[in-house]
């Protein structure tokens, strides 16, 4: 495979690779996400402050917001988080590894619990439902190309509804997408993300 060309440019903005400042904008459509971010995080996130263009940050983070906080979700808020946490652990995404552990643990999930599935789900001792979600976050990840019904039937035989399982692959496809987003422009994690996962 070839090496790209190195192109001398501006340094990178601290929030990214890409060598542009982080978006200071007036858009009313990006702020809202950022005011949203700062009130239920304290902060904002470095993914929001990227370069989106206008009217694309609405419909792609309006997506992930109504996935994984809609109040009409199918699966509990907890199931949807492991499903996005085992997905990100296997991509080696960091941004979305701290995110979505801290997520698990102000749900209150114990950080032990938490800390063994950012390494190992399988020796997390998880219950046979979330065992799973787990296993069927994980398998999709690893093998997109070999996916046919047979991944469904992991959460049919765990019990969930066909429905469950829709909003399951919506899940583990959304973070798959995000986290080669968040790996190929090396989107930073939040300095107070960090810290706030480690004293939990």
């Amino acid at each position: 495979m070839a090496t790209p060309k190195k192109t001398k440019t501006k340094k990178p903005s601290g929030i990214s690779s890409l060598r542009v400042p982080a978006t200071r904008t007036k858009d009313p459509d990006i702020a809202k996400f950022q005011e949203a971010s700062r009130k239920r995080l304290g902060y904002v996130r470095n993914f929001l402050q990227l370069p989106w263009g206008k009217g694309r940050l609405p419909l792609y983070q309006g997506y992930i917001d109504l996935l994984m906080r809609g109040e009409d979700g199918r699966l509990p808020a907890r199931e949807r988080e492991l499903l996005a946490l085992v997905t990100s652990v296997e991509n080696r995404c960091e941004v979305c590894v701290v995110s979505h552990a801290s997520a698990l643990e102000r749900m209150g999930m114990a950080k032990s619990l938490v800390d063994l599935l950012c390494v190992s789900w399988r020796r997390a001792g998880l219950a046979p439902r979330e065992h799973a979600l787990a296993e069927f976050a994980w398998v999709l990840t690893k093998d997109p190309a070999g996916a046919d019904e047979s991944y469904l039937d992991i959460l049919r035989d765990a019990g969930l509804s066909e429905l469950e399982i829709m909003e399951a692959a919506q899940v583990v496809a959304i973070f798959n997408a995000n986290n080669r987003f968040n790996s190929v422009l090396g989107v930073k994690v939040n300095p107070e993300a960090h810290a706030g996962y480690r004293k939990s």
